[in-house]
């Protein structure tokens, strides 16, 4: 699968700041909802994590996790690892689709305002599915929604040179309940997460949270 990746274009300055001010930082309403997700859970992935927000967030609150976290933009990564050089090796520069090279599974996987970037969401969702021992929990920024005619996707054209899209509700749902192995023992959705910021286009879209709970052995 290829899929068109701009974020590299980003000025410094715009890395420094990309997801850490105004409403888009640590605090956003969505943030704080994972952290509670992740009650009890020892050892996450963060497929998606930028320049290290949520890494920033859990160490203030959930010092005792075990956090990895992974990005397809070098200049992220660069960026995480010089925030926290503590902690540098927690971060890697890599994409959803090599995730087995990690070797290791993680309680939980957070994946979020990543899925809306890619042309189909289908391989990472497994992917990312695969790491799991407990829980995906994934955030939307354009949540899916009914579309007409079976359309899968609707394409949204809010900046040059990304993808961003609304996937079709029925579709993906279908997805989560019919197709990921193993089957879902449970899926639960939170709507109105926060807005995103308001500064932007998509500014009246909810977060919504998907929170996918793997089935564990023993258990009915």
């Amino acid at each position: 699968m290829r899929f068109k990746e701009n974020w590299w274009r980003f000025t410094d300055s715009q890395v420094g700041d990309f997801l850490r001010t105004g409403t888009e930082g640590k605090g956003h309403p969505s943030r704080l909802a994972v952290v509670r997700l992740l009650e009890g859970m020892t050892s996450v992935l963060d497929a998606g994590c930028g320049t290290g927000v949520m890494f920033e967030l859990l160490k203030e609150t959930r010092p005792e996790i075990d956090y990895v976290g992974v990005d397809v933009t070098q200049k992220f990564v660069d960026a995480a690892r010089a925030r926290f050089p503590g902690d540098a090796a927690r971060f890697r520069c890599q994409s959803f689709l090599t995730l087995s090279e990690l070797g290791r599974p993680f309680d939980a996987v957070i994946c979020r305002h990543v899925l809306e970037h890619l042309p189909d969401y289908a391989p990472s969702v497994q992917q990312l599915y695969d790491c799991v021992v407990r829980k995906l929990i994934i955030v939307f920024y354009l949540p899916p929604v009914p579309l007409r005619w079976g359309r899968r996707k609707r394409d949204e054209h809010f900046d040059k040179g990304f993808y961003t899209h609304t996937y079709d509700l029925g579709a993906f749902m279908d997805y989560l309940m019919n197709k990921l192995s193993p089957l879902p023992s449970e899926i639960r959705v939170h709507a109105r997460q926060g807005h995103s910021d308001s500064r932007v286009k998509w500014a009246d879209r909810e977060n919504v949270i998907y929170e996918i709970l793997r089935p564990q052995p023993g258990r009915g």
